[in-house]
């Protein structure tokens, strides 16, 4: 012990390893090297000249604040745990607890909001999906001749539901328009389905025109002129396969065209910023600031019939089919083709010759 407290000491006051070992291992205490000469250290110890010298004056100096010599002292010593209260160690324990069960409570919300909002874009796109097909039906029968008579009504129907499906559409934030939709459900999804017969030009289903007698190979057979055949693609493939050479990509090959990124959204704070300063240059006043701030934040959602209606009067003072039919259906999401139901049972009065609806009569 006497040996480490010696070496110990001699390292904090700057005396190099080799020779703090040797002094401590000699026995030799650091009170006792004052008392010493140079040259009892020299012919004692086997010091040299420079080295004896130093070590007198660090000696003297006494200790000196070095990381070595810490760090050295730190390692050496013995480890002296600091005993924890227990009153602070179940302190610490409960609020450990109570800090996982607040990120188990968050995280169970985080999933039910996320639960939630698959549902809401679930029935979103439900709906959107049977407005399509009514649009698809509607066109079919748009462009049928022998319906050209109801032309006029089911272009009428075509607008409705065109804005119906424009609304979801933009609930959904997908990619295009409805209309890309209903081209493709119409003119490209039959073609995909449906084969015809090259030798007689017949369509047929490929689930029911499938020769199952072969199971190595997969081709069609047409019921009425019984030819069997492929399909142009299988052909194809099958030619490539077979004989034809593969097409090799390189994958450090760049694009040909340049890409162009997608411009930056602008954030809620940059748009009310924005907002802010067109209601300063036309002068509205601070409440009416705080409402369109307000007004910003909403997310598409819809406002009841009876608000619209009030609303709508109290801005225009009437409410007229062929002006508010599209605010209609696209802040209420009802249909438009009860546009006039809706506007009786509110209790609305309609004025046969000017076409508005208002809360009082006009005689």
């Amino acid at each position: 012990m006497a040996k480490k407290d010696t070496y110990l000491a001699l390292l904090r006051r700057g005396i190099d390893e080799n020779t703090a070992q040797l002094l401590a291992d000699s026995g030799i205490k650091v009170g006792d090297l004052k008392k010493l000469d140079e040259e009892k250290l020299r012919n004692n110890y086997g010091l040299k000249k420079e080295i004896a010298k130093s070590v007198l004056e660090a000696v003297k100096s006494g200790p000196r604040s070095s990381a070595k010599q810490r760090y050295l002292a730190d390692v050496l010593s013995k480890d002296k745990k600091k005993k924890v209260d227990k009153i602070e160690e179940q302190r610490f324990k409960r609020e450990q607890k109570d800090i996982v069960a607040e990120l188990n409570e968050k995280k169970e919300e985080l999933r039910l909001a996320k639960v939630e909002a698959f549902r809401s874009k679930k029935l979103v796109m439900n709906r959107l999906g049977k407005t399509i097909e009514l649009i698809v039906k509607l066109e079919n029968s748009f462009d049928d001749e022998s319906k050209r008579e109801q032309r006029t009504k089911l272009r009428d129907q075509l607008e409705t539901r065109g804005l119906e499906a424009a609304r979801d559409h933009e609930m959904l934030e997908l990619v295009g328009t409805p209309q890309d939709i209903v081209d493709f459900r119409r003119k490209i999804a039959p073609k995909l389905c449906m084969y015809a017969c090259p030798e007689c030009g017949e369509e047929m289903d490929p689930r029911g025109g499938n020769v199952i007698e072969d199971p190595t190979d997969f081709s069609f057979i047409c019921w009425d002129c019984e030819e069997e055949f492929h399909a142009p693609m299988a052909n194809y493939v099958d030619e490539q396969l077979n004989n034809g050479s593969r097409i090799s990509i390189d994958p450090k090959m760049k694009p040909r065209n340049k890409v162009i990124r997608k411009p930056k959204k602008k954030s809620a704070d940059k748009i009310k910023d924005l907002m802010i300063k067109d209601l300063e240059a036309t002068g509205a006043s601070a409440e009416e600031m705080a409402a369109a701030v307000e007004a910003s934040d909403l997310t598409g959602g819809l406002m009841s019939i009876d608000e619209w209606i009030d609303q709508t009067l109290a801005a225009k003072g009437y409410i007229q089919a062929q002006e508010h039919r599209e605010d209609f259906i696209l802040a209420t999401g009802a249909g438009a083709t009860k546009f006039n139901k809706w506007m009786k049972k509110a209790g609305l009065v309609f004025n046969k010759q000017t076409g508005q609806w208002t809360r009082w009569k006009n005689d």
